[in-house]
């Protein structure tokens, strides 16, 4: 409902490739072989807390042929293998200007328009989904293409409402958060103790 903003008065509606900026790919042929990079492939971003996990370490010499996107902090990686796997994330500064494979679209927001928690909310709400859906092709390796990632329209509200409303979610998914963390806790007290009182002897 928060994102829901279509029609208000004040709030345009532009699809994601007019507020996002172009992303660059990286030359391995002029980087030095002692060069290396943290490498972001589809297998990093963990789906249940859409963070970056796991990486590998590259060099130009062991380099994917995948390995080719220069991604920057804040950044919005969609993984468009699959899509409705719903594998996304927002880069944290510790992989500045590190490398991710092109099975994600990068989104780079223009950030005089758009914060990139935006985005990232934009990206996670149902009806992009149904859009991945819809527009995804082949049969039993479904991929999402750029384009039409880049097509999808979200509302682009005034910065300080997108602020507000960003705060609200945040504040939402960091409870979730906590009470999992929680329940994952009790969980294991319950393991304890059950395993306790079924002892004998």
């Amino acid at each position: 409902q928060l994102l829901d903003l279509e029609g208000k008065d004040g709030v345009e509606m532009k699809r994601l490739g007019e507020v996002c900026m172009k992303t660059h790919n990286i030359k391995w042929k002029s980087e030095p072989e002692d060069k290396y990079y943290d490498y972001i492939d589809l297998s990093s971003v963990n789906i249940d807390l859409n963070r970056i996990t796991d990486t590998i370490e590259i060099n130009k010499e062991n380099a994917p042929s995948r390995a080719q996107q220069i991604i920057m902090t804040d950044d919005i990686l969609l993984g468009t293998t699959r899509p409705t796997l719903k594998r996304y994330c927002q880069v944290p500064v510790q992989y500045d200007k590190q490398i991710c494979s092109t099975g994600y679209c990068v989104f780079r927001a223009q950030k005089e328009i758009v914060m990139s928690r935006w985005i990232f909310y934009n990206i996670g709400n149902n009806k992009f989904w149904e859009y991945c859906e819809a527009n995804q092709k082949g049969a039993g390796y479904p991929c999402l293409s750029n384009s039409d990632a880049f097509a999808y329209i979200i509302p682009i509200p005034s910065l300080q409402e997108q602020h507000r409303i960003v705060t609200i979610l945040d504040t939402f998914e960091a409870s979730i958060r906590n009470l999992e963390a929680q329940l994952k806790q009790r969980e294991k007290q319950y393991e304890y103790y059950r395993n306790k009182l079924l002892t004998f002897g």
